[in-house]
């Protein structure tokens, strides 16, 4: 893949994203029903993949901190805008949220897994009085594929996704990656700066409020091992963050996911349609550079480094995965941005990679919710951890499990075991999400009687 490819893929993946993209998904394919709808609302189904099922279960849409699926369509149907992409909650209103908490309080809106269904994938049937509108997203969280009204197709798309020939092994090769990164004009990567800057922002808003685990916060806090910590702590958080990068860095993290997956309004940077991902990969690389005291061009082309490293990835195991990718993709991004930030040679920075991937690559992704910040955060740690390793000499290979000799040998066993499990895994998690439901329920019946 040649210099301007990678530059373009770059600023295709690396976008701002409000809110989880899992209720974004939700809500984006309701919000392209919107503008068709004149009767009276008579029902809404939301069709999603168990993958997706999985991914809206516990996280919350912008602007509420209730989790689940049904209010994000909700609100996507009420007051989103579809022509913003992953920006689509950006207009909603406090009063948009009420009325969407109706909605979904009434009981016509249901939430129903298709188990034909792989990966990236939400239809919305909204029917009306005077109408049926369907509207699908699939392959990629913002990839509306069809806007139909009864039987008139309205719009039509085929969305490659992963099928994507740039998104092949054979073209986003490590070689490639690494020419780009030391050749590129940094001007044509400055906006992952911006993207860092942007996350920071969210990272900033989650300390000084609390949203989802308020984990960084917590960690935050920590800092002061039981002694009484600063009165203005959560007034002016980003004046009493550590100067140990590791710490700053989990912090930052962790809060950022916070806010993302409490229902905080600020938007993140995301990474190949997943937020989350873009906060681990950004977060800790910007914040190593700012505190060694590299230059912008050096932040710039190890952030490039991150982020190409998670996509390099992620082509392999998919957009979707019952493996964490936080854990193994955005971790992947840090150490290997870290390790050039060091000044580490391409052997101990593919090192680093290696020692991180294949020490997390067990941890599962059992769906978007507040937890995440806990992954976020033990990913961050593991991969400074990794980069220190491989500093020093120590590097996993052919005899330590999934990992093998050559980064590109271990991340093709990674894939084997990610792809191959995966539609078990799935449906073993969603069958616990059902199980979980279906128990509430009865309680609430119990309660009741």
């Amino acid at each position: 893949m040649d210099q301007k490819k990678l530059t373009m893929l770059l600023k295709k993946e690396m976008v701002p994203a409000l809110g989880c993209t899992g209720p974004t998904a939700y809500a984006l394919a309701t919000a392209c029903c919107r503008p068709y709808l004149t009767g009276a609302l008579q029902e809404v189904k939301i069709y999603v993949s168990p993958t997706f099922l999985k991914v809206g279960f516990g996280v919350a849409t912008p602007g509420t901190a209730t989790p689940g699926i049904e209010i994000a369509a909700a609100v996507g149907l009420i007051g989103g805008d579809y022509t913003l992409g992953l920006q689509v909650l950006t207009p909603t209103t406090d009063a948009d949220m009420k009325q969407a908490k109706r909605l979904v309080d009434s009981g016509i809106l249901r939430v129903l897994c298709d188990w034909e269904k792989r990966g990236i994938y939400i239809r919305a049937e909204v029917i009306s009085t005077k109408e049926t509108i369907v509207a699908v997203v699939e392959h990629t969280h913002d990839g509306v594929s069809l806007i139909q009204v009864n039987d008139e197709v309205k719009f039509r798309a085929e969305i490659v996704g992963e099928e994507d020939p740039e998104y092949s092994s054979e073209q986003l090769t490590l070689d490639a990656i690494f020419s780009y990164v030391e050749t590129v004009d940094s001007a044509d990567i400055r906006f992952l700066l911006d993207g860092y800057r942007m996350n920071l922002q969210l990272a900033e808003a989650a300390l000084k409020e609390p949203f989802g685990l308020s984990s960084g916060r917590a960690y935050l806090k920590q800092q002061w091992n039981g002694r009484k910590a600063p009165e203005d702590l959560f007034k002016r958080p980003m004046d009493y963050l550590p100067e140990d990068i590791v710490e700053r860095s989990k912090i930052l993290v962790a809060a950022a996911s916070d806010g993302r997956m409490g229902g905080c309004r600020l938007p993140a940077m995301a990474a190949m349609g997943d937020g989350n991902q873009g906060l681990t990969a950004t977060l800790p690389v910007g914040t190593a550079g700012t505190l060694m005291g590299k230059s912008e061009e050096q932040i710039c082309r190890a952030l490039a480094l991150s982020c190409l490293m998670l996509f390099y990835i992620k082509i392999h195991i998919g957009r979707a995965a019952a493996f964490c990718q936080c854990a193994i993709s955005a971790s992947a991004g840090v150490a290997a941005g870290v390790s050039y930030l060091q000044g580490a040679e391409r052997e101990k920075i593919c090192g680093a990679v290696k020692n991180a991937i294949s020490t997390l690559a067990g941890i599962l992704c059992d769906g978007a919710k507040n937890g995440c910040a806990l992954k976020m955060a033990t990913a961050t740690t593991t991969a400074f951890t990794s980069v220190d390793l491989a500093g020093a000499g120590v590097q996993m290979g052919y005899f330590d499990g999934i990992c093998d000799d050559t980064l590109e040998e271990t991340v093709f066993c990674i894939t084997q075991i990610a792809t191959k499990s995966m539609e078990l895994l799935d449906h073993c998690m969603v069958d616990g999400i059902l199980y979980k439901t279906q128990r509430k329920r009865t309680e609430a019946v119990d309660r009741i009687q």
